[in-house]
């Protein structure tokens, strides 16, 4: 085969071209004016902590936002509760939040490793809480189970949307975008350190009521955050 002649002009004209482009310098007056430009548009950006020292940092703050909760309630719950339901009910809590904690840490970071799926996340938090609840209390009922159980999940929702407020302003040292998944963690945070005061000072302390006003308005809460996280 034999090679058309216009191949060897085309190789020409490119070696023509490349020799040229080569040949170009550009002046250190306009490199110098490029540099002050890019100086210019330079900001510092604070580096972002270790996803250690982020968890000890929201852990530290959920215990703390938890403890002063409970020192402003009446703690009436305490002396209803048994050693194994106390005990028990505050390592779940706990537990979840240590997940929850650690779910928000790698979504301040972007391109952290995901250890765990939002929805495993939400799954074992949903399966923990609640099978708790049923486990650990007594199946009883109240013939005043509504006017009972109201006040408790008002005051989950009203106290639950300052923190989540707290938690939203401090993650915000690092990079966010919104998300349901981001919403979610927030809200689930915040509605675990609601519940752990809550389940100290209420006096009602039958499965039930646990399971529906309790549990069921952290569910209320993390919905709503799923929504609004959606929201940029």
């Amino acid at each position: 085969m034999q090679n058309d002649p216009g191949d060897f002009d085309l190789e020409r004209k490119l070696e023509d071209w490349a020799a040229a482009e080569s040949s170009i310098r550009v002046s250190s007056e306009l490199t110098r004016s490029i540099q002050a430009t890019l100086n210019r548009s330079l900001t510092a950006v604070k580096p972002v902590p270790s996803q250690g020292t982020l968890w000890l940092v929201f852990m530290t703050l959920f215990m703390g936002c938890a403890g002063l909760l409970i020192m402003l309630t009446s703690r009436v719950g305490i002396h209803l509760m048994t050693p194994v339901q106390l005990g028990g009910i505050s390592v779940v809590l706990i537990a979840i939040g240590i997940l929850f904690v650690a779910k928000l840490v790698e979504q301040m970071i972007p391109g952290s490793q995901s250890r765990v799926s939002q929805s495993t996340v939400l799954t074992f938090g949903g399966i923990g809480l609640f099978g708790g609840l049923a486990i650990l209390f007594p199946w009883q009922s109240s013939p005043h189970f509504v006017s009972e159980g109201w006040p408790c999940a008002v005051l989950e929702l009203a106290a639950g949307v300052p923190v989540t407020g707290i938690f939203w302003l401090l993650a915000r040292r690092g990079t966010l975008f919104a998300s349901a998944g981001l919403g979610a963690t927030l809200t689930g945070i915040a509605a675990l350190v609601v519940l752990i005061p809550l389940q100290f000072q209420c006096m009602f302390q039958q499965a039930p009521h646990l399971l529906v006003w309790h549990g069921g308005a952290a569910l209320l809460l993390i919905g709503l955050g799923a929504i609004l996280g959606r929201r940029p």
